[in-house]
Order: structure tokens, then sequence, then C-alpha cells
């Protein structure tokens, strides 16, 4: 159920996440730069950040340089001491795990490849690759999970992703937080990478952005009004299952005519094969001049564009980034989606949409994960 009320201990959380997330996030360092833009008084925000310090969140730097006019501020940084966060990807293939802090610093990473042969296995490995990380850190207070979807956000549960090894309906969040008593956090996979993107990426600056990650399954993560997407239910969305053709090819969900079932990545190597005569990996065929990869491509395009002018007329994002396997796209494709899609955009053609690769790129994911975790101190949930 939505919040209703604020009382007087949850705002004060929440001016205190704010704060944090601002200077992490690198948007304010400074005292007055933290009440201009939070519009509270420089004594508030002197106090919050006076007990941020004495908690272990903040600390105050050496500043080098003196202001040309009265007193040079303060500059504010996150505290070496403070807290870390472990973000964990239950990827198609892998299991990826890092160590963050609030900077989104990445302090650890792992990796393990595998093709999965059921749920008690992936959490198994999972469990070996927590627990390798919490013996490196101890100051740990929180796990971002990331996941292929369908998931139900609520329940902590992967739903039944497709290309996922027959891994469904299988409690995530749960059991891990169980073994470990720390707070765990799960969404979808991309849906965390646009949280990431928003706040640290990309997408910084931007209130509404629709982040894609495109590999054999077409993941979607939404930001609307500076607000990560979700409905009532727990769902993300899905845009890969939205229909660019009723009458088109059959889909691993059972609908008809997905984007996903024409620009996942597996259907794009079966036109690559069909044209050369032999497999090519997806990050060298993106780099080819040659006729065939260009048709290939356009055709991509094509049918990419159909789906996300379909969205962007509902949801008029003002940024649109691009992870996973199309990380390897030339900037000539993105420039000629981003063309497409303002000019048949119906609303808002004054303000040019933007198409831009993401930022953190292959760690994109487990970013995400971890920023899963984060946030949830910047909203005020993990500050005592």
């Amino acid at each position: 159920m939505a919040r209703l009320g604020v009382n007087k201990d949850y705002l004060k959380k929440r001016n205190r996440g704010l704060v944090l997330q601002l200077i992490a996030t690198g948007k304010c360092t400074s005292r007055i730069e933290l009440a201009r833009e939070v519009h509270l008084t420089k004594t508030a925000i002197s106090a919050i950040v006076n007990e941020l310090i004495e908690q272990g969140y903040l600390r105050e730097a050496a500043v080098t340089t003196k202001a040309k006019l009265g007193r040079t501020p303060v500059k504010l940084e996150i505290s070496p001491e403070a807290p870390k966060y472990i973000g964990i990807l239950f990827g198609r293939g892998c299991l990826e795990a890092a160590i963050c802090d609030l900077n989104m610093n990445i302090i650890a990473y792992e990796r393990v490849e595998r093709e999965w042969s059921g749920g008690q296995e992936i959490m198994e490995v999972a469990y070996r690759l927590l627990d390798r990380l919490l013996e490196r850190e101890e100051k740990i207070i929180a796990i971002g999970v990331a996941t292929p979807g369908p998931v139900d956000v609520k329940k902590g549960r992967i739903i039944n992703p497709g290309y996922f090894h027959g891994i469904q309906n299988l409690d995530v969040a749960e059991p891990i937080q169980k073994r470990y008593g720390i707070p765990v956090f799960l969404d979808h996979d991309v849906q965390s990478a646009a949280l990431v993107e928003q706040l640290y990426g990309n997408g910084q600056g931007y209130q509404d952005v629709l982040v894609l990650g495109i590999e054999k399954g077409v993941g979607s993560g939404i930001m609307t009004n500076g607000h990560r997407y979700q409905s009532n239910s727990g769902y993300p969305p899905e845009m890969g299952h939205l229909s660019i053709n009723h009458h088109g090819r059959k889909c691993v969900c059972g609908n008809i005519g997905c984007l996903e079932a024409y620009i996942g990545s597996d259907r794009v190597q079966e036109k690559i094969e069909a044209a050369f005569g032999r497999k090519i990996p997806y990050r060298e065929f993106c780099q080819m001049e040659d006729p065939e990869a260009e048709r290939i491509m356009q055709e991509l395009i094509n049918d990419l564009s159909c789906a996300i002018i379909s969205l962007q007329n509902i949801m008029n994002f003002e940024i649109i980034l691009l992870g996973m396997d199309s990380i390897y796209w030339q900037e000539k494709y993105l420039k000629r989606l981003e063309d497409i899609i303002n000019e048949r955009k119906f609303a808002n053609k004054k303000v040019r949409t933007l198409v831009k690769k993401v930022k953190f790129m292959e760690k994109m994911p487990v970013l995400g994960a971890v920023c899963n975790a984060v946030s949830k101190t910047f909203e005020g949930e993990m500050l005592d």
C-alpha cells in the first residue's frame, strides 16, 4: 500500500538519505549547495551533515583553492569508513557479484560462468560468491539482487524468464536474507540498470529515462519523473514482449510478434549465419563494414524503432540508453535510431529525444544490482 502520511521520523530519514544521494552522485559538494538544492535552511542542512559525519557516512575534505570572495565552502565527500553494499546478478550463463561504496566505486568483483542445471545450483553458487565477498568486507549493510524478468519484486522471486534453463518460481531474496541476516532487495536486471544509470550514469540530469538491454531476451527499465516505474502488482515492465507484428513470429513467452523475437541476439545470429554462411560473434558483426551487415542492422533498427516509438508516444522519454549486447553498436546506428524516433514520434517534437549507450557498459547489470541496495539508503530506509 502506498504511503499516505509522512511522520517526522520518516521525513528526517528521507532528508538525510537525500543529502547522501546528492553528495554520492556528485550533484552537491558543500552545505551551501545542499541547502539550495534541498530547499532547507543552512542550519537544518548543517545539522543533517554533522549527524552523517558522526555516523561515518560523510567527511570534510581539505580544500586547496580559495574562494574569490568570502569564506571557501568546506567540501563534503563520502567517507571511506561509510558502509558498503553488495550486488549480485543472476545472469543467463553467469553469476556476477560486486562490492561497492556509495560513490559506486567497485571495491571487489567476481564472475562465475556456467550453464545452470536448475535453481538449487544457481543458489549454491550465489552463496559461495557472497561468502567470499562478505569475508573481504565487514561493513556490508545491504545486498541488492538483479535478475532477468519476469520477476516479482514484492516477493523477491524469479518467475519464469525465457532462456533461463527452465528456472522458475525461485525465491531469492528471502533465503539470502535469512542466511546472512542482511536486508536484500531484488529487481529486474534492466530495471536495476535504469536506476544506476539515472543516479550515476548517462541518465543523470534526466527525469524520464528508458534503458534497453538487448541480448537473447530484450529487457527494459523505466524511470519516470525521477522514479523507477513499478506497478502495484510488483511486476516490472517487459518491453521485449511488446508486439510489433500481430501476424508475426511466435515468441518464447507465447505471444505473437514480440520485439524480442525479432531483435534478440539469437535471432540476429540466425540472420548473420544465413547471410555469411558462418557464425560471427555479435561484437565483431557490429563493427563490420559490409552491405549485408548494414542490411541486418537496418532491419534491427526498424523493428526496434517501431516498439520504441509506440512506448515513446505514451511515456515521452527524454533519453533512451542502450545496454548489454547493444553497447557494441557503432555510433552511426545509434544516430540512425535517434533520427527515426524523432522523425516519427507524435508528441513533444520540439524537444529531441536522445539515444546513447549506457555509461557502465558490461558492468551495468551488476552495478544495477548494487544500486538496488544503495537506493534504500538514499530513500532513508537504511538510516537509523
